[in-house]
């Protein structure tokens, strides 16, 4: 039931981006969708990453004086916890420069969205050299 709940919490983030926010570039991820045991061989061939946030932004932003490349979300319902497999991997989004993040429920998933969204833009040179 669970897993129910945060599909349709991640269906209406998207719906919310997409009205709200549709420059921004994000994408999903398959959010704990069952997959059988040849075609899971094949995502995790092509890369796929169990423990990947459920949704990732692709804008840098300047965060407490710090450039930020990205947003990462991995959604959760009241009473649910992120997996040590999602803490795993939230760390090591962080420690690459991204900010990963846990949120429960659309009200707080929506705050940290809008308050990232709502930092600085950091400015970008001709050469792609990212000024603070």
């Amino acid at each position: 039931m669970r897993k129910q709940e945060e599909k349709k919490l991640q269906k209406s983030i998207v719906r919310y981006m997409k009205l709200k926010h549709k420059d921004i570039f994000m994408n999903g991820s398959l959010g704990g969708v069952y997959i059988q045991n040849a075609r899971h061989r094949d995502y995790k061939a092509k890369g796929y990453t169990s423990g990947f946030p459920d949704l990732f932004f692709y804008s840098p932003r300047i965060v407490e004086g710090e450039i930020v490349n990205g947003l990462a979300i991995e959604l959760k319902v009241k009473g649910n916890s992120a997996t040590e497999n999602q803490k795993n991997v939230i760390g090591i989004l962080n420690k690459a420069g991204y900010l990963a993040i846990v949120c429960t429920g659309i009200d707080e998933t929506l705050e940290k969205i809008e308050w990232y969204l709502n930092c600085t833009v950091p400015e970008v040179d001709v050469n792609y050299t990212i000024k603070k």
